[in-house]
């Protein structure tokens, strides 16, 4: 260890390694990527800031300004200091910020704690989980990603790489969208009572066959509520008998249903009911699921998910729940969240019931932060004279998508037994 090393704390070494590299290397500067606010020496700041902002700055216009203005970023001889820093070599100036970032961590989050212990509320510790999510944002590497991009495109091409899209399995949607991909943020909207859960649960199992893993939650009913509707779906025995299975249910019925749990078992399909979801207790159940993986988790439904913050209105705590369900797909590249949507009463006001964008509930920062938007649709849903077994066509109405085609796919929705096709 040198005896500059010795002499200086490893925050104070790190910030003053760092400006000297800067200073000896000016081609090295434009690997900075820190602000000035991470490091905790004022002078380092200033001085920070002026090689920034100046990457033709001299030694001697630093040593000149020192002697002119000594408040600047420091007198002649803590300049001088700086400048005759020893450092062995330009390299490692990437990794120098990086300590010093982490210094800058825990000032922030000891800082946080310190408020918390003398005046500990429900806020500031959400506040305290927030601003540690925040802190791992930062990029210091920001290398010029073209030729890496244009690589992978080129592999692309020539299929070296195997994109994830996840079928629907329903051929005539998938026709359109052909599937969906880690990474999106997409939207399931319709009325009460058009079919939303039920088209949900039938693309779980779907995806779920196919080997990748889903993840239902439930925010609306119970886990046995969802599950008998999947178990339904899957023996084709009406969901009304599972009310009263005894009395209702022929010895077939019952065989088929233990069947269709034996099913359910095996398939890498899970339905959890939360009370209360937000998007940090959201993040916690990701970080369960193998990130090396592709998974969905499917949302029943967004518009009842809570922020972990007070919002003055509905339509603000809407609005940054969709916000961070968008920044959770970013973070996560095997992460595809399908998220259930209620729509506004103003579509049954016009003369054509077929949903839009616009009737979107709580908030339009939904349809800004989704990669789709599917919203649902049936002629007959308030006709009660409609025999429940018959067959009832479900249109499925692709109103966004920003990687393909639009358009609406008709499939065949048996309401008793929850099962479509």
């Amino acid at each position: 260890m040198t005896i500059e090393r010795m002499e200086l704390t490893d925050t104070e070494y790190f910030e003053k390694m760092l400006l000297a590299k800067a200073i000896q290397h000016p081609e090295e500067r434009k690997k900075l990527k820190l602000s000035e606010k991470h490091f905790e020496n004022d002078n380092h700041q200033a001085l920070y800031t002026k090689l920034i902002s100046d990457s033709n700055a001299t030694t001697e216009d630093l040593l000149t300004e020192s002697v002119r203005n000594p408040e600047a970023y420091g007198n002649y001889n803590f300049v001088r200091e700086i400048i005759n820093f020893p450092v062995a070599t330009a390299k490692g100036i990437v990794n120098d910020q990086l300590q010093i970032y982490e210094f800058y961590k825990k000032r922030v989050i000891a800082s946080k704690i310190d408020e918390y212990q003398k005046a500990p509320t429900s806020e500031k510790a959400v506040e305290i989980s927030k601003t540690i999510e925040n802190l791992e944002q930062l990029d210091l590497k920001g290398d010029d990603n073209k030729m890496t991009t244009l690589t992978n495109i080129m592999d692309d091409l020539y299929g070296v790489n195997q994109n994830t899209i996840i079928q629907t399995k329903f051929d005539a949607l998938d026709n359109i969208i052909t599937g969906f991909e880690p990474q999106q943020l997409n939207v399931l909207a319709a009325r009460p009572s058009m079919g939303k859960t039920a088209f949900a649960i039938g693309m779980a199992s779907n995806i779920a066959m196919q080997g990748y893993e889903v993840l239902f939650l439930s925010l609306e009913t119970t886990e046995k509520n969802v599950t008998q509707r999947l178990l339904s779906s899957l023996s084709r025995v009406d969901l009304y008998k599972f009310k009263d299975p005894q009395n209702r249910m022929s010895e077939d019925e019952i065989d088929r249903v233990i069947q269709a749990m034996d099913d359910y078992h095996n398939i890498p399909l899970r339905v959890e009911e939360h009370a209360r979801l937000t998007p940090n207790k959201l993040r916690r159940i990701i970080n369960t699921i193998d990130p090396n993986r592709p998974a969905v988790i499917m949302i029943d439904y967004l518009t009842l998910m809570q922020a972990d913050g007070r919002y003055n209105s509905r339509y603000e705590e809407v609005t940054s729940v969709s916000r961070e369900l968008k920044m959770i797909v970013q973070e996560k590249s095997n992460i595809s969240i399908i998220a259930l949507a209620q729509l506004n009463r103003a579509v049954e006001q016009r003369q054509s019931k077929r949903p839009m964008m616009s009737d979107l509930r709580d908030s339009g920062q939904i349809e800004q932060d989704s990669n789709m938007i599917l919203m649902l649709y049936r002629e007959d849903y308030q006709d009660t004279e409609t025999d429940p077994t018959a067959p009832s066509t479900l249109e499925v109405i692709v109103t966004k998508n920003k990687d393909g085609g639009l358009g609406t796919a008709e499939l065949e929705f048996y309401k008793n037994i929850q099962k479509i096709y």
